[in-house]
């Protein structure tokens, strides 16, 4: 969807819903830096007339709107950055109010079963609405989310994962069962301190959390790899933790009988992903890790073949801010506004 509005300056222009939050701030930042694309608002509820910095003083100085008092019209794309279970209305409302595309950060549009969404979300939405919506990673629609007006953002243990395993999937070496440990920072866990996610519990631990089939991830992940396997539904065993740093995410996924050594892993890896602007394969005996995702739209994969048992581990490290959320939100609307889709973002 090529939107033809301009900002004053010749920039395309944007709006941010829920800016307050740790993937919305991440959000103003990065439209902040984009050579083409000019923040008009970002909005908050609760800290309407108050400014951006307030919430964190690395934050750009943006005055903070009502959502009420915003023209969703007005700018070439919405980006909507509010909790599962509120943010499909919110997107309704926007499309409803004349926004020329909208990028929904939250689950409510990703899942497109709609019992499974309430399994896993256990909320309401259009169906007609999430029907529209396209499933936001470009490296597996990016046609398909350059011809839309609505597309759902991946999540970030999602992003992960699906990056670590689609070559395998579309190739048609994926077993039905893949277990997947996966470790996130605590900025994933949004803005507000838990019993868990507070300084005091978080710092000097590490622990498992929703582990097995739980995760709300869980079925986005087997949804994308389904759809990248001819629909061949798969199971994914997971175990995420939570670890004691700010942002970042490491999947590491074992895949028991792909029937790969690390020749033909790497192979149909490099010939998947040579095109993929923000995918880095590591060379043989390089090891996925955080710190080279850290702070970028980039998603880092490393391969790592056990023959003796016909095993291929596959890690992948991302930001769970950047590719994982607003980075991956960014490459998206580049793509929706006919930008060139690594326009305003590191890691390519």
């Amino acid at each position: 969807m090529n939107s033809s509005t301009t900002a004053p300056n010749g920039h395309r222009s944007a709006g941010v819903i829920g800016a307050t939050g740790t993937t919305g701030v991440e959000l103003v930042r990065l439209i902040d830096g984009h050579p083409s694309i000019a923040l008009s608002f970002g909005t908050s509820r609760e800290m309407a007339g108050r400014c951006l910095t307030e919430i964190d003083p690395s934050a750009p100085s943006t005055s903070l709107r009502h959502p009420s008092q915003v023209d969703p019209a007005s700018v070439d794309v919405v980006f909507v950055c509010l909790p599962h279970g509120a943010s499909a209305r919110v997107v309704e409302e926007m499309l409803d109010r004349g926004a020329p595309a909208i990028v929904d950060l939250s689950g409510d549009l990703r899942l497109s079963d709609p019992n499974v969404h309430t399994q896993t979300y256990g909320s309401e939405r259009s169906e007609v609405l999430a029907a529209e919506a396209v499933y936001g990673m470009p490296e597996q629609r990016r046609s398909e989310i350059a011809g839309a007006r609505l597309v759902a953002n991946p999540g970030c243990y999602a992003t992960a994962s699906a990056l670590a395993l689609l070559p395998l999937a579309e190739a048609g070496c994926l077993p039905s069962m893949t277990y997947i440990d996966a470790k996130s920072g605590v900025s994933g866990a949004g803005r507000a301190p838990t019993p868990t996610t507070h300084f005091c519990s978080a710092h000097d631990d590490i622990r498992p959390y929703k582990v097995g089939r739980v995760h709300r991830h869980v079925p986005e992940i087997e949804q994308t790899l389904a759809s990248a396997g001819a629909g061949r539904p798969f199971a994914i065993v997971f175990a995420p933790h939570l670890v004691p740093m700010e942002r970042g995410i490491l999947a590491t996924c074992m895949v028991h009988g792909a029937g790969l050594d690390l020749d033909g892993a790497r192979r149909l890896y490099d010939d998947r992903y040579a095109d993929e602007p923000f995918v880095t394969l590591l060379a043989d005996g390089d090891t996925a890790r955080v710190r080279a995702a850290a702070h970028s739209n980039r998603a880092v994969v490393s391969l790592h073949p056990v023959p003796d048992q016909d095993v291929l581990v596959v890690a992948c490290a991302i930001d769970n801010l950047g590719k994982g959320a607003a980075g991956q939100a960014i490459q998206n609307a580049n793509l929706m506004l006919g930008l060139p889709e690594t326009e305003g973002l590191r890691g390519f």
